[in-house]
């Protein structure tokens, strides 16, 4: 009302929308757009909403049937010119033309707080980014009872000597490196100490131990998990994630490296946690014996996934899954 702008649609034009919503949205942002306003801030919006429809009438008040897709809108004839001098076109608009917004008000919106760091105003930003380097465990006897009887195989060993080797040779030196207490995971643990440098620090989270993170969708071949397990291990693996997972501290001045020597089913969870997708899908992900997943936590709090399942610098005959 303060831009004097209107949109107008009938009764039997809104119900025929296609999206019933889409009129309510848009006569908000014209009413808004108002010079006390100001259009420079609501133009963005009003352009991705307007693209939704197929046209726009611009000539006369009342109601106009757009061109296809049984959408009806109308305007008022002092919306469009308000919108057409702020514009700069001075003309007609229509719904199709190049450089268009898309509209993400249905899209999933990014948790930029997702890890609760995020700096409010006035306090000290973080500067630097945090690498997290995610290390599978080599082979190993997936057929024994116990933790301590499922070592590592000498496909295994080799499988770590090798992934070592491909972390050496990267142009980075790990800040520290975390492990599972599982044997598997210590064991290729104790080949990579070998090749890092004696003072590289090196963490033990009980909380990373393989697990049923969540119940996968679509299930395994083994059907629905329990309950009571999945709630057991979703909670321990979590408290890992949070350990782990979060933007550096303003007074990190450099980026960092982060190893994390753990389990396939962890590390896809880790990943589809990171990215803020839908955790579920973990096990569509298939990961090798001694394969690298990097993952890059920006100091804004943005995620990018950089490396996922890496296996590369392994032979053939060398790579498994299990």
């Amino acid at each position: 009302k303060r831009a004097g702008a209107s949109i107008s649609c009938s009764s039997a034009g809104f119900r025929e929308m296609q999206a019933p919503r889409l009129l309510g949205r848009i006569a908000s942002a014209v009413r808004r757009s108002g010079a006390n306003v100001g259009w420079e801030r609501m133009r963005p919006r009003a352009q991705q909403l307007i693209a939704r429809a197929r046209a726009l009438s611009t000539a006369t008040p009342g109601v106009k049937r757009a061109v296809g897709g049984g959408m009806c809108l109308a305007a008022g004839a002092a919306g469009v010119a308000a919108y057409g001098a702020w514009h700069g076109a001075g003309a007609a608009l229509c719904a199709e033309q190049p450089g268009e917004l898309v509209d993400m008000s249905e899209l999933q919106q990014w948790d930029s707080n997702w890890d609760g760091r995020q700096p409010k105003e006035g306090e000290a930003k973080p500067t630097a980014t945090r690498v997290i380097v995610l290390i599978r465990h080599g082979h190993y006897h997936d057929k024994a009872t116990t933790d301590a009887d499922a070592f590592l195989t000498a496909q295994g060993r080799q499988q770590a000597r090798i992934v070592s080797q491909r972390v050496v040779d990267m142009e980075w030196k790990p800040s520290r490196v975390v492990v599972s207490d599982m044997t598997r995971a210590k064991e290729t643990l104790e080949i990579l100490m070998k090749r890092l440098p004696l003072n590289t620090p090196a963490v033990t989270i009980p909380e990373l131990r393989e697990g049923r993170p969540c119940q996968p969708v679509p299930p395994s071949r083994s059907g629905v998990y329990k309950k009571a397990s999945v709630e057991r291990d979703g909670k321990r693996i979590n408290e890992a994630y949070d350990m782990i997972f979060h933007r550096a501290p303003p007074e990190q001045k450099e980026s960092s490296h982060e190893i994390v020597v753990c389990h396939a089913n962890v590390i896809r969870y880790f990943a589809c946690k990171a990215l803020q997708i839908p955790t579920e899908a973990w096990l569509r992900i298939g990961l090798a014996h001694a394969s690298i997943t990097i993952i890059h936590i920006s100091p804004n709090g943005k995620v990018s996934l950089k490396a996922l399942g890496d296996k590369h610098y392994l032979p053939r005959h060398l790579i498994s899954y299990s």
